[in-house]
């Protein structure tokens, strides 16, 4: 507002105002007009801020909106995916179902992995050798004593405490044998 005024335009308005108002009342008039012009000043400003701040939110909620529907048809085109995969693998396992049960009984040797005997009066209880056995070579996962030391410290509880005096003893016992 000021901005576009020059020099003369300033120095006219202050004569015609101390015409009007006179000597006495101008400094008053002149803060007044400040004040009222400070506080125009600072109602634009948050006005602008607020109008820019919302732009700046309705901008961010499209962007959001934008990225809820890319998640949306990522997670439609996993779920046809995995229908896709479920629906191949349950074909596959018919499909061997259907071919196991086509093909005969194969039967059972009577030796284990490492060519020891074993001897098992029927057919059942040479199977549940076998599954025994079998059961037995499997990798021995989530023991205790297979566990790091953390896991051990983490999951087990922790070793009771003997003062010196009890603990001592107990450990300097001579090796009995039964």
């Amino acid at each position: 507002m000021i901005g576009n005024l020059g020099f003369f335009e300033l120095t006219l308005f202050g004569i015609i105002a101390l015409i009007v108002l006179g000597p006495d009342k101008l400094p008053v008039a002149a803060r007044t007009l400040g004040r009222w012009y400070g506080m125009f000043h600072r109602a634009s400003q948050k006005l602008q801020t607020e109008i820019t701040n919302e732009l700046q939110l309705l901008e961010t909620q499209q962007m959001l909106k934008k990225e809820l529907d890319e998640i949306r048809q990522s997670e439609a085109r996993i779920k046809a995916q995995m229908n896709a995969l479920e629906r191949s693998l349950d074909r596959t396992k018919t499909q061997q179902q259907n071919t196991q049960k086509n093909q005969p009984a194969k039967e059972l040797p009577n030796h284990d992995d490492f060519g020891i005997q074993v001897e098992c009066d029927d057919d059942k209880n040479l199977q549940e050798t076998h599954a025994i056995r079998a059961a037995l070579t499997l990798p021995m996962i989530n023991h205790w004593f297979l566990m790091s030391s953390y896991d051990r410290r983490r999951r087990l509880p922790p070793a009771p405490y003997l003062p010196n005096h009890i603990a001592d003893p107990l450990l300097n016992q001579p090796n009995r044998r039964p």
